[in-house]
């Protein structure tokens, strides 16, 4: 029998996130905006532009530090051979 805990298959969860972290980051923090922004203009709420720009903007913040937070973890918990 092989054992397949080389490196390459270890933790593909957060092999996944540090590849394509940035760009998940961004497709969400896109998504809130323009449903809040669609929201607000859908039903009349001006109120609800600026707090869909602000919460986009704290929502983008958080997670591109944490991606990086994340590749940091990687870095030191994945071996590189």
């Amino acid at each position: 029998m092989m054992n397949d805990d080389s490196p390459s298959q270890s933790y593909p969860v957060v092999q996944w996130f540090v590849a394509r972290g940035k760009a998940v980051s961004v497709v969400l923090t896109l998504l809130v905006l323009f449903g809040g922004v669609a929201g607000g203009l859908a039903w009349h709420q001006w109120w609800l532009l600026p707090v869909s720009l602000v919460a986009a903007a704290v929502l983008l913040g958080l997670l591109l530090s944490y991606v990086e937070v994340l590749r940091i973890i990687a870095d030191t918990l994945i071996p590189k051979y």
